[in-house]
């Protein structure tokens, strides 16, 4: 191979073949920067780790809050049975409306019955509790009680509203079964609509729904989904059926109407521990992952310009170096 003088220096006699010296300076500059790339694949797992963990948890405290609601109305439902005085047959033994119009302290209550040991309606407070279109989940309620029992939710007509129904058995003091007491819940009462609320938080596109054992939205902060199957009816029905905590990258079938035509959304799902039911809340996956995606693409940036510059460096080191043979001879 000829060699070039030039003011500078000498081109030194190669005697290895370029492509194999490029070869071992691409493997140098990979060696360089993996670490880096390495550590910057885990920055960013870890970035989206938290991410997810941030939704899981914001998810299962708005389901522990919503437990919390429940376990109050069934509280309140034990603080009437001991107020009223039941006969063994189930019936009040004198009238006590007074005592349940009384006992209707939370405001998303919206009625309270009580039926015998023969399933019938001996007590109502509203009367007209009595003849709503939800008797039969009321009495299906009853029926089963054999401890806390929570409905499946129905649509007042009057109201609009979405209702369920929470039973409570009375037991006599030998542990028959004396009587149910059962509470009609308003789930459209911003008691409980606030408190998937903070979903707003995660973005625009930031929504949340309380979803029963069918997969069906009881409220949402889309006020349309209620009683639908919502956005992403795959998940809600999967996670109705397994009850675990678990965050998603799920498909996402929007309403025409909706700004948001995002196909992926990012979902949290955390069950209920006193009802069938679930909170389920989360964003578009461009919205919640955006941040990552740029440090990402920052990232593969630096190390394609921190590989580029060591392979330019390494070239003009091996290629240039001055020829100082000549200076050793005699």
């Amino acid at each position: 191979m000829t060699c070039k003088s030039g003011s500078t220096g000498r081109w030194i006699r190669l005697r290895t073949p370029r492509w194999r010296i490029a070869g071992i300076l691409l493997a140098a500059a990979l060696v360089a920067t993996a670490p880096t790339l390495y550590f910057a694949r885990e920055l960013i797992n870890d970035t989206k780790a938290e991410i997810e963990a941030g939704r899981l948890h914001l998810a299962q405290l708005v389901a522990t809050q919503a437990d919390r609601l429940l376990t109050e109305a069934f509280f309140e439902l034990e603080l009437l049975v001991e107020s009223l005085a039941i006969a063994p047959d189930g019936k009040p033994t004198r009238s006590e409306t007074q005592i349940l119009r009384t006992g209707r302290s939370s405001s998303f209550i919206a009625g309270v019955m009580l039926l015998d040991s023969e399933v019938e309606i001996v007590l109502a407070e509203p009367a007209t509790a009595a003849t709503g279109t939800g008797i039969d989940e009321i009495l299906k309620a009853a029926a089963l009680a054999d401890d806390r029992t929570v409905s499946q939710p129905w649509l007042d007509p009057q109201t609009g509203h979405v209702m369920s129904a929470l039973g409570l058995p009375v037991y006599d003091r030998t542990g028959g079964r004396q009587a149910t007491m059962v509470a009609l819940l308003d789930l459209s009462e911003p008691l409980v609509t606030d408190l998937i609320e903070p979903a707003a938080g995660l973005g625009p596109s930031g929504h949340a729904d309380l979803v029963d054992e069918r997969g069906l939205v009881l409220a949402s902060t889309h006020p349309g989904h209620v009683l639908t199957a919502g956005d992403h009816p795959d998940f809600y029905t999967r996670m109705a059926q397994l009850r675990t905590s678990s965050v998603e990258r799920v498909a996402a079938i929007p309403e025409p109407q909706s700004l948001d035509r995002s196909p992926w959304h990012l979902m949290a799902y955390a069950p209920l521990r006193n009802a069938p039911w679930g909170v389920a809340l989360g964003a578009n996956e461009e919205e919640t992952l955006r941040t990552v995606w740029r440090l990402q693409h920052r990232l593969i940036v630096l190390g394609l310009a921190a590989s580029a510059t060591l392979l330019l460096g390494a070239g003009l080191a091996m290629f240039q170096v001055p020829d100082r043979s000549s200076e050793e001879r005699p």
